[in-house]
């Protein structure tokens, strides 16, 4: 192995590595509930995301869908990138989470909100649709 491919393989693997350590960090913050702090790691992610695609392209071509096998796919490369995608694998689980409970908050919200805006207790204490120009929005009392 030349120096060129085993400084790209070196690369490759600390890439891959750095990337986990990346995606367990925004995993750990997901599961905690702390969305606006994996808001603030999406640059860092990114530009890591970013060398990644950069150490596998060369001349515009994907050095693992070549032909050829690629030279940078070393034994600890293709365990970190097992890692890399396990990771990955979770970290679509944990972020469809996060959207659907955001969705559902919304629902709450705003949603229900409008269609209970027509209806409450009149003057007899008995509970009757209101008649009245209502606001396009309101903010339930019990969520």
């Amino acid at each position: 192995m030349s120096s060129a491919p085993a400084r790209t393989a070196d690369s490759l693997l600390a890439s891959f590595q750095v990337l986990c350590t990346v995606l367990e960090a925004e995993n750990d913050l997901l599961k905690a509930g702390k969305l606006q702090e994996v808001v603030d790691m999406l640059p860092a992610k990114q530009r890591e995301m970013d060398t990644l695609e950069s150490i596998l392209s060369v001349d515009g071509t994907d050095l693992l869908l070549a032909d050829q096998p690629p030279v940078l796919m070393t034994p600890e490369t293709e365990e970190a990138a097992g890692r890399f995608g396990a990771l990955v694998r979770a970290n679509r689980a944990l972020l469809k989470n996060a959207i659907d409970a955001q969705n559902v908050l919304i629902r709450l919200i705003v949603v229900d909100a409008v269609h209970d805006v027509g209806v409450g207790y009149g003057a007899s204490g008995q509970y009757i649709p209101s008649t009245g120009a209502q606001a396009a929005l309101t903010l339930r009392s019990d969520v």
